[in-house]
Order: C-alpha cells, then structure tokens, then sequence
C-alpha cells in the first residue's frame, strides 16, 4: 500500500507539473481540476466551478471553487493545499484550520452587497462567483467546506466539525491523498458509503434468498428518515443511471410534493416506493422482528424524483413527515455487476421511466470506443518518439489500474505509448462532441448534465445503424480532442484571457463547426489523422474566435449577470453564431460531404464485418455445456423449433463457426436464458 501511494504521488504531481508548465497556468488549479472531474464522476457533487483569481493578495479569503445542488440546496465551497515537492508530506491540523478560515471569511464578505462590490473586482472570477452564491444564499441549506490535498492527513484530522454560519448546516469534507487513491484505485465508480441504522432500525421481510450473490428484501422507511439520508449523502445516493436522468429530466414532482403536504396518511399507497440495491446488509432478528441495522453502498436505482420531492417538502416546506412512509424494494447484490443494475434500472416500474438513454453509462458504445483505443496507433506527433495510443477509460480508473503491475522500465514504455495527455474519459468525449455537435450551451451546463444530452444522441444514432461508430467516428473523435485541447492551451498565454475558458472553447469550436457545416464541408479527418501537430491555420481561427466571444461573455450589457450562467442559455449562442467566421485559411483541410459520404459508407460497411466477426467469436466461446442446457430448457418450454436446434447443435460441435445470421439467433438464445444457464 504506502509503496503503491508513494508511486501514486510521484505521478500524479508529474502530471500535474507537466500540463501546469504547458498551460501557464497555476499548479493548485491544474490539481483542482483533476481532483475535481474524478469527484464530480464519483457523485460527491453535480457541476463545478473552479475560480482561478480567488485567493486574496494578503491571504485574508479564499475560494478555489463551488458546486451548487438546486436539488439538495446544498453548496459545496473548495479549498485547496497543495505540495509539489518530490517526496510526500504530511497536512497538519493547524493548515487545514486555517483554509477553511480563509474559505469561511469569503462568506462572510457576502453579507451586503456594498461589501461584495468594495472587496472583489466586479470583472473576476471571484466577483461573479461571490455574486451567485449571494443571489441564492435563501435557497442554501448546508455548507460542505472540501478541502482538497495531495498530502497526508491523519485520521483524527478527517473528523474536523464547524458550528452553523448563518442558521446553515456546515460540513467539513477532507480528500487527502490516501482517499483520493483509493477512490481511484478501488475500481469503483464511488468511494465505498456505509449508513448505520443502529439507532432507529428498520423493520424488514426478507422476500427472496435463493443463493448468498443476490438477496431480495421489502422494508417501509420512514419519510423523515428518508429526507435525512438525502440531506447527508445527497446524489450519492442516486445511482449513476438515475442521477442522469435527475439532472436532466427535472427536479421536484409536484404531485408528490402536494400528496405529501396535504394527504401525507395516503403517500404510501399512492406513491411506488423505491427500487434500491446494497452490496452489503446487516440484518438482525429482534422480539419485534426482522430488521435492518446497516447497509453498505446503498444506491438507488428508481425512485430519485420521490427522494428529491420528499426532501423539498422536509426542508423548503416544513412539511410533517411523521405520517409519511415509503415502500422500499431492497437488492442485496455481493456480485455487483452492472448488468444487473442496470437490468433493475430498466425494469423496475415508476412513475418516470428511466429510459435507455439514461443507461447510457453501460451503453455497448463506450465497449466500442474502448477497443479501438487499444488498436489504433495514433501517427506520432511532435515531440513523441513514436506512435502512441488515445487511451479511452471506460471505467474510472483503468488507466491507473493498467500500470499497477508492471513497475521500471516496462510502466515507462507503457506512458510513453499510453501518455496522460491522451486520456480520455466519458465525460471528455461526451464535451469534445458536443461541441463539434454544435450544443455548446448544453456543454457549459457542466460535464454531468452534458453526459445526459450525450447519452440521448448516441442512443437514438445506435438503435438507428450502430455501424456509423466504426473506426472513421474514432478516428474523427481523436482528432476532434485534439484540437479541443490545443485550444485549450492555445488561449491561456493570450492578453486578453481571463477566465472562463470552458465556456469560451466549446463556443470556438461549435462557431467554427457551424460555419463549416454551412459550407456543406467538413474537416478531412484522414489528412488530420497523419498530421503530426495540430494545424497552426485552425489554432488562429479558433483564436480569432474565442476572443470575441470572450467580448460577449464580458460585455457590460449581457443579459445575465454572471458570464457562466450565460453560457448556459440558447440565446448566447443565437448571439455567438452571428459572430463572422472565415474559412478560407483552412480550406485545405476541408473535404466535401459527398467526400465524406464516401468514407462513412466505407467505414459502416468495414463495420458491420466486424460486428459480425465479433459476434461469432463470441458465441464460439461458450462451452458445449452451455448450448445443451439452452436446448435442454427449450424442450422443456415446448419452445424448440427444428432451426434453433439445428443452430445449437453447429455451436456444440465446434469444428466450424456458425454464420453471421446464426451467431444472431445464438447470441439472442444467450440473452433470453442467461440467467437459467449461470455465468458463461
């Protein structure tokens, strides 16, 4: 463990050092933005803004960033502490006091607005950041202080406990490095949650128990109980799938929130109750009966907008919860594979289905991705000595993962092939898309909300021909990422940057796209592929670009005060698509779209090969066993007709493989009977 964390440390900070230097920009906001995108995935907060002007000269306050949770009324405000030395250090008690001190004085200059105006200049990050959380300060139940280090601390300092500030619940959350790694290194999607029930038990019928993987409990829960697990845990107790679907498809449902207030005795037989899952349960039998005194990782699969409209009612409302209770269906999963979850998620009923597209998480897409970017060799670009890989991380932490086990020379040769600054995670694909999609105001919602207009796209061009997702759509999206982040570090240097460059590069980019779209061109991937930098033409257009939407972001007659919050409206970009864009530089790096037609027909039908050879491969995997039990249990259903059994039997003799159209109906038998024939 302390061998693994020391190689932990030393990559991460090389890491950080290396884009810090890159991009010009300071070393705590390089980490921040690493530490915050992994937390943001791992559901410990929605969206987030990272303030790069918010410390002050001498040193009184201090806000690295917040996320504000309209669903929970929670805001969370960061801190960081941040070491770049070679070796790790320890984070003492008196440092972490004094940050959230500094982050504490912040909220305190928020109090009048003649205080605000006199302390920040109304052109920062800062000003802006201090003016949004003023506007909604009503709206704010609790404060998590997050202090974020790359060093040490030890256990007792975790449990650091602050009074109320201004009658609001505060919280202090510290992500020290050991957390941070095995957050990282758990191969988890979210760091492990354990909720005690010691002190009010819940009482439980255990309805199913047919072997020790999967239990299947009904249990009633309290609504204040409830609305309690929500305040403290937030939407980490939404699983991924349904947090998804939250953040997209809305918030409070008034009609529960007016059975709540005004029938609360009959909530319990109008409402459906909550589907959830567990890895672990502690149950305990009492001389009442069965209950339930703990479980782990609880998550809930469907039932979130019940959660979110119980909890509005608790705290916006004052709303008497004692005569509310909910039905709790209960999976008790040891194995838990997000087959399942997902299959729960898809099946379970309520009152707003979670559709496919919100399953999108465990969608066969990111499948796709995941093995071209372990096949395709990327030419070598500048300052590379040979060709490397686009490393897509379909999980959290495979990238890391991927280098546990080798150590010397072999982990070096795996990052000069595989270097960090190819990373791509789904969040990354889901912006860099949609920007070249021309959606930038969904990009500038932030990355979770993004990854939801993301899911519904794909999803819809998938069920409609997955073959357009070959190696020409990889291909495309390398180079599409490319030039995302030579902008990126393009704008940093420039006199006029300062700040916003989120917002202010996905808008480039869909400017530029838009007028490429008009043109009936689009770029010539093939030529980019080869290329062994990122055309200058392209970087200076995108310049030009960038700085007049940064005019209209900053301009003193926007219609929304705070620049973020614009981006996130259709009229920014109605006004950002009126901005001119000439072309003419770049023409030769533009293909026609019959051209390009060309090429995708090429690509989808070298596509549709593969999905076949694939799928015959795959067949040819499972063992004899396996097809006899499938024929086994048609015969049984009287359900066997002379094809099927004939196609079966071509599966258990093995000598040859079966045809594409006969890998289909074996791979459909696989699916229908899955769960009767065990793990393959």
């Amino acid at each position: 463990m302390n061998e693994q964390l020391t190689e932990y440390y030393t990559s991460l900070i090389e890491h950080i050092k290396v884009s810090s230097d890159v991009e010009s920009r300071m070393i705590e906001y390089e980490y921040l933005s690493y530490i915050l995108e992994l937390l943001s995935d791992a559901g410990e907060f929605d969206d987030y803004n990272i303030i790069e002007d918010g410390r002050d000269g001498a040193g009184r306050w201090l806000i690295d960033g917040y996320s504000f949770d309209e669903n929970n009324f929670s805001l969370s405000i960061f801190g960081t502490i941040i070491s770049s030395t070679p070796e790790q250090s320890s984070l003492s008690k008196r440092e972490i006091e004094a940050v959230l001190k500094k982050l504490q004085n912040f909220l305190k200059k928020l109090a009048t607005p003649e205080v605000l105006y006199n302390t920040f200049e109304p052109s920062s990050n800062c000003y802006y950041a201090a003016q949004f959380i003023q506007n909604n300060w009503s709206n704010i139940e609790n404060i998590r202080f997050i202090i974020l280090s790359n060093r040490l601390a030890s256990d007792r300092m975790k449990e650091v406990k602050l009074d109320n500030f201004d009658d609001k619940v505060c919280s202090v959350n510290l992500w020290d490095l050991k957390r941070t790694f095995e957050l990282e290194f758990s191969r988890k999607e979210r760091e492990e949650m354990i909720i005690d029930f010691s002190d009010s038990p819940i009482s439980c019928l255990i309805a199913n128990q047919k072997n020790e993987e999967e239990k299947s409990i009904l249990a009633v829960l309290p609504g204040e109980q409830l609305a309690k697990l929500y305040q403290q845990w937030g939407s980490r107790l939404l699983e991924q799938n349904v947090r998804s679907f939250l953040q997209h498809k809305g918030k409070v449902n008034k009609g529960i929130k007016a059975t709540i207030l005004h029938e609360p005795l009959h909530f319990f037989a109008y409402n459906n109750g909550l589907t959830t899952i567990a890895s672990q349960a502690v149950i305990k039998e009492t001389p009442t009966g069965t209950v339930i005194t703990q479980l782990k990782d609880l998550q809930i699969v469907n039932g979130g907008q019940t959660t979110a409209s119980l909890y509005s009612a608790f705290i916006k409302d004052k709303a008497d919860l004692s005569n509310v209770s909910v039905q709790m269906k209960l999976t008790v999963i040891s194995d838990n594979t997000q087959n399942l979850v997902s299959n729960i998620s898809r099946y379970a009923n309520s009152q707003n289905k979670v559709s496919d597209a919100d399953l999108f998480s465990n969608h066969p897409f990111h499948i796709r991705l995941e093995e071209f970017s372990r096949r395709l060799w990327v030419p070598a670009k500048t300052g590379q000595k040979g060709l490397t890989h686009w490393f897509y991380e379909r999980a959290r932490g495979q990238y890391l993962d991927a280098q546990l086990y080798i150590s010397g020379s072999k982990k070096k040769q795996f990052q000069l092939v595989n270097p960090r600054s190819q990373l791509l995670t789904k969040t990354d694909v889901a912006k860099i898309m949609n920007s070249w999609n021309c959606l930038p105001y969904e990009v500038s919602k932030g990355a979770q909300k993004n990854f939801a207009i993301f899911a519904e796209l794909i999803n819809k061009q998938w069920e409609e021909d997955d073959s357009i997702f070959g190696e020409r759509y990889y291909r495309k999206l390398v180079c599409y990422a490319s030039i995302f982040r030579a902008l990126e570090k393009a704008i940093m240097p420039e006199e006029w940057y300062s700040g916003f460059r989120a917002n202010i590069v996905t808008y480039a980019i869909a400017r530029l796209s838009s007028e490429i779209n008009k043109h009936n061109f689009e770029l010539n991937i093939d030529l980019l592929w080869r290329s062994s930098s990122v055309s200058t033409s392209i970087i200076q257009l995108l310049l030009l670009l960038s700085q007049k939407i940064n005019e209209l972001l900053q301009a003193n007659d926007r219609p929304i005060g705070n620049p973020s919050e614009y981006a996130k409206r259709v009229n920014f970009w109605d006004t950002v698509k009126k901005i001119n864009c000439d072309i003419n530089n770049i023409k030769s790096l533009l293909i026609t779209i019959e051209e390009v037609n060309y090429s995708t027909i090429k690509s989808q039908k070298t596509q549709k090969i593969e999905t076949g050879i694939s799928l015959q491969e795959k067949v040819m995997r499972v063992s004899k066993d396996v097809w006899q039990k499938i024929e086994d249990i048609l015969h049984q259903e009287d359900k066997a007709t002379v094809s099927q059994i004939s196609i079966l039997r071509i599966a258990m003799d093995h000598k040859k493989a079966p045809s594409e159209k006969q890998a289909i109906v074996l791979e459909n038998l696989l699916n229908r009977y899955q769960d009767k024939v065990g793990k393959l």
